[in-house]
C-alpha cells in the first residue's frame, strides 16, 4: 500500500512529467481535465500539488485573460529526472499515449504566431500574434531595421509569447 506521503509526492512529480511531455504550457483546466480523467489524483489535492510545485519554484505560472498557465521550469526538470523512477510505468505510458493523440487539440487552444515580410529596403515587418480557441488575444506590428532583428524578434516571440503578453499587459494596466 502506498503511504499518503509517497502518494503525495508521486502526484506531484506526474504533473512535472506532463509538462515536461508535452513540451508546451498547459492551463489549469486543461491539467485538471488529463490528471482528473485519469484518477491520479481529486481536484483540491491537484491544487494543492500545483501551489506547492509552483512554491518550490518546478514549475511557474503565467496569468492571461483570467487563465492560469503552468510551465516546468530547469529545477523542475532536473527534479523530474532524478525522481522519475518512483512514477510507475503504466501513468508513463497513459501520459505519453495521451500527449502523442492529443498535442494537437492541446497546441490549438494557444497558438503563437510570429512571421515578418519585407517592407522597404532595409525594414522588416514582425507580426506577432497569440490566439486561444481562435479568438485573438493579442496582435502586434514592430517595424524593424534589420532581417537579422526581425529573425531574432520572431524567435523569441515564439519561444516566450505567454511571458511577453503577461509583461505587455501590466505595463499597458500601469
Amino acid at each position: 500500500m502506498i503511504n499518503n506521503h509517497e502518494d503525495f509526492t508521486i502526484n506531484k512529480l506526474i504533473i512535472l512529467y506532463l509538462l515536461s511531455q508535452v513540451k508546451m504550457t498547459l492551463s489549469l483546466s486543461q491539467i485538471t481535465q488529463i490528471i482528473l480523467e485519469r484518477g491520479y489524483t481529486n481536484y483540491f489535492s491537484l491544487q494543492q500539488y500545483l501551489n506547492e510545485l509552483e512554491k518550490s519554484y518546478f514549475i511557474i505560472t503565467s496569468k492571461q485573460n483570467n487563465t492560469s498557465y503552468f510551465e516546468i521550469t530547469d529545477k523542475g526538470a532536473e527534479t523530474l529526472d532524478f525522481f522519475s523512477s518512483r512514477i510507475p510505468d503504466f501513468i508513463k505510458k497513459e501520459l505519453d499515449e495521451f500527449i502523442e493523440g492529443n498535442w494537437r487539440k492541446l497546441r490549438s487552444e494557444i497558438d503563437v504566431h510570429a512571421e515578418y515580410t519585407p517592407n522597404k529596403l532595409n525594414e522588416y515587418i514582425v507580426n506577432c500574434k497569440v490566439t486561444e480557441n481562435n479568438s485573438s488575444l493579442i496582435e502586434l506590428s514592430i517595424s524593424v531595421g534589420s532581417k537579422k532583428q526581425a529573425i531574432a524578434l520572431c524567435n523569441k516571440w515564439q519561444d516566450n509569447a505567454s511571458t511577453l503578453y503577461s509583461e505587455i499587459l501590466q505595463l499597458l494596466s500601469k
